[in-house]
């Protein structure tokens, strides 16, 4: 029989750094073992600094995975920009702390700041804000842990600190408040209409090879296979091929085209996301921005990228061949890391 007790637990945050993971690690082990919780496997995933976007969609990758654990899989996730309120902030409060219980069983525990839950926003089943007070020193567990030793940047850093305590008691069925100022810990449930959708004409990931994949719908490109496509980003433009897969083009051609991610949402409902992709290159380079000499940086998550229908001259304005090939300006850093 599976012990309800033991969960796969995934850390998504904008940390990168080792003294970060480190500490979320001690205090996540500290409070699941208080409960008498086991973490069967601690899994961690970077994301870009402040970045919802890339949150987002790494996110549902790994919780609408069917082949990943089920019910067991929890994800604990913060990205917290905290550009909620553009005042200053006392006691370093900032957006709320949720929990979501998706249509497949896996639980989420994140701070429910931008497009973070965008992604998973058709596979939610219940959205629950978690009542937890803007001052550490009104946690009166986290406080007598701490046992005088001062709040240690408990504050500051509230996914190290809070919010482990937080997942943990609600995993274990604890619902009584954690502050006098609350009588439980799970609060009102939030209608998930409220999350936004994912953005439109938006990089919503760059992958190691420096492909883009967007949120262009593929349904906008169907009728346009087997032409081109004036791909814009950054104030940059190529021309792209509009194919039904990035392999379906010449070396060293850009390809415009449905690609390898796709979202199910159960119930039949499924999202896939169009790619941009130079065959053999680095499609990400060919819209690097120059910041200042010498210095260019690549489009992340978040930027815009639209797209439309090429016409004849676009291929002489932009330096590209009849049949899609790029210029030696844009393949001599393109095809390169």
């Amino acid at each position: 029989m599976k012990n309800p007790n033991k969960f796969y637990l995934v850390v998504i945050a904008d940390y990168n750094d080792s003294d970060a993971h480190g500490v979320v690690h001690d205090n996540l082990f500290y409070w699941f073992t208080h409960q008498d919780l086991d973490i069967l496997e601690y899994d961690t995933v970077d994301v870009r600094p402040f970045n919802t976007v890339q949150t987002g969609y790494m996110l549902a990758r790994r919780a609408l995975n069917p082949l990943s654990p089920s019910n067991r899989q929890v994800f604990f996730v913060n990205t917290a920009p905290r550009m909620d309120d553009t005042g200053s902030r006392q006691t370093n409060e900032g957006e709320g702390f949720v929990m979501a219980q998706l249509k497949n069983g896996k639980k989420i525990f994140a701070v429910n700041s931008g497009h973070t839950l965008s992604f998973v926003k058709p596979a939610l089943e219940k959205l629950y804000k978690l009542n937890v007070p803007d001052d550490v020193n009104d946690m009166p567990l986290l406080v007598n842990s701490l046992q005088g030793k001062g709040n240690i940047g408990a504050g500051q850093f509230r996914s190290g600190y809070v919010y482990p305590i937080v997942t943990a008691l609600a995993l274990s069925g604890d619902n009584d408040g954690i502050s006098p100022g609350f009588k439980s810990l799970i609060g009102d449930e939030i209608d998930p209409a409220l999350v936004p959708d994912i953005p439109d004409e938006t990089i919503v990931y760059r992958d190691g090879y420096y492909n883009i994949k967007t949120s262009i719908q593929p349904d906008s490109l169907v009728a346009h296979f087997g032409k081109f496509a004036v791909v814009s980003c950054g104030g940059e433009e190529i021309i792209a091929h509009i194919s039904k897969g990035m392999f379906n083009v010449p070396l060293h051609h850009f390809s415009l085209a449905p690609g390898s991610t796709i979202l199910d949402f159960t119930g039949g409902r499924k999202r896939q996301f169009v790619e941009v992709a130079l065959r053999g290159g680095h499609a990400g380079k060919a819209f690097a921005e120059q910041i200042s000499t010498g210095e260019r940086f690549a489009p992340v998550e978040g930027h815009d990228i639209t797209w439309r229908p090429a016409d004849k001259d676009d291929f002489s304005r932009l330096d590209f061949g009849t049949d899609g090939r790029p210029p030696r300006r844009i393949l001599e850093s393109a095809l390169r890391l």
